[in-house]
């Protein structure tokens, strides 16, 4: 659960909670992946990786975008948990989409493998997959579609 900069982290299945952490600016976006992974986003612009077993921050993408991070999605590649992709969608205000190999992250200042710009106010991105190779961002009448092969 994601209030201002604090994130708690709860047990499933009796709620108390595990970790909570302090992202120091207000959180906005977050996503979990396998792995014991949370990805977080909001007011710093950045995309943190936070591993849920310690609470400390792994690595980051710092300025990801030019203003608040206002969705994130990760990529999972199959269900069962056999195979854990490195994909993720970042979406800002600023009305950029764009897609990160989060292997990447601990580099000084990764690259988007692609991006959309929608030239739209971004509030919110969903998305799933059932496989996890980056084909193709792609835009039709101003819907942004990414193809995973």
């Amino acid at each position: 659960m994601a209030a201002e900069e604090k994130v708690t982290v709860h047990d499933s299945e009796d709620a108390r909670i595990i970790h909570e952490i302090d992202c120091g600016k207000r959180v906005l976006a977050f996503a979990s992946a396998k792995k014991g992974v949370l990805y977080t986003g909001g007011e710093e612009r950045g995309i943190a990786a936070w591993d849920l077993s310690s609470g400390k921050v792994t690595s980051r993408i710092e300025g990801a975008h030019s203003t608040r991070v206002k969705g994130i999605v990760v990529f999972d590649d199959k269900n069962d948990g056999s195979e854990v992709c490195n994909l993720i969608a970042s979406a800002s205000s600023d009305g950029i989409i764009r897609i990160w190999d989060a292997r990447m992250m601990a580099n000084q200042k990764p690259t988007p493998l692609a991006e959309a710009n929608t030239k739209a106010r971004l509030t919110c991105l969903a998305g799933s997959s059932l496989k996890c190779k980056l084909a193709e961002l792609s835009s039709i009448n101003n819907i942004y579609s990414t193809f995973i092969k």
